[in-house]
């Protein structure tokens, strides 16, 4: 919060007050630089960019066999000890970003995207190291074959007119590291809360760790940092994330999974957070199941 402080933007908490921010139509996701995210726009625009990604994000919803398949051979192949990041969120959180984008990714491509949120400077300054990573990502995206899939309908969604060439770029970065990053933080800080606190379902886990923090919104008064922490994970009205239902899935059947996994117990070291204002994860955190040090 001090951080938001610092760079003069208003923070609004409480389930009331950032519902009400969330869905008021005086503030805007759009901070007026005129960007083709989906992210940082309102109105016709974002509705139509939007309307692409939910197609894209509906193809995944029942959670496919093949993915649901591949989740538990993750966790089937586990050790007694494992990195909740490296050897349980990173392989499953890429796996389900390769069915939605219809690729596949290598660990030099989930690399970049990890570096792409470390260096996302939500405040608008004069760092760019974050936009160069997502420029990088858009270039690596657009050379890529793909399958049926998230690129393959973006390509065709351009090729239509639904899309111009900077929405196609940028809106499959926000895809990828969407379908990424919040899945990485979320499991792994889940997975960090089974192995203290005993089984919870994924709904409650997910309202727990929130695995990002915080949206910007824009008013009459200035830049506003609206809580998602405060009950509200996927956020509120228009722009409310459009994949939950595969990210609950998701969790669903790796947490499962998991849990078994650690039965009847275990022991963790090595924790280490992330300092990102807005993505809550870590970067590190050491499960050994009782009985295997």
């Amino acid at each position: 919060m001090d951080d938001f402080e610092r760079h003069g933007i208003g923070v609004v908490t409480g389930r009331d007050a950032c519902a009400r921010a969330l869905r008021s139509p005086e503030l805007t996701s759009d901070p007026g630089s005129g960007s083709p995210s989906v992210l940082l726009r309102d109105g016709d625009g974002h509705a139509r960019v939007r309307g692409v990604l939910r197609e894209i994000i509906a193809g995944l919803e029942p959670l496919p066999a093949p993915v649901r398949t591949g989740i538990e051979a993750v966790v089937d192949g586990l050790g007694s000890s494992l990195d909740l990041v490296r050897d349980f969120a990173r392989p499953v959180a890429g796996l389900v970003t390769a069915a939605v984008l219809g690729v596949d990714l290598d660990d030099v491509f989930l690399d970049h995207l990890e570096r792409t949120t470390a260096n996302l400077d939500v405040f608008g300054g004069a760092d760019r190291a974050g936009q160069a990573s997502a420029f990088r990502l858009a270039v690596q995206l657009s050379r890529t074959p793909a399958g049926p899939g998230g690129l393959t309908a973006l390509r065709a969604a351009h090729s239509a007119g639904r899309l111009d060439e900077d929405e196609l770029a940028l809106n499959a970065v926000v895809l990828a590291h969407a379908a990424y990053e919040n899945s990485l933080n979320f499991l792994a800080c889940a997975g960090l809360e089974l192995a203290t606190s005993g089984p919870r379902s994924v709904r409650e886990l997910v309202t727990t760790v929130c695995p990002a923090r915080y949206v910007l919104r824009f008013g009459p008064d200035g830049p506003l940092a609206v809580s998602l922490a405060d009950g509200l994970p996927f956020g509120l009205g228009r722009h409310a994330c459009p994949g939950s239902g595969v990210a609950l899935a998701e969790g669903d059947v790796a947490l499962t999974a998991l849990a078994r996994h650690l039965e009847p117990g275990c022991e963790v070291r090595d924790v280490v957070w992330k300092t990102h204002s807005v993505f809550h994860g870590l970067a590190k955190a050491v499960v050994t199941r009782s009985g295997n040090r």
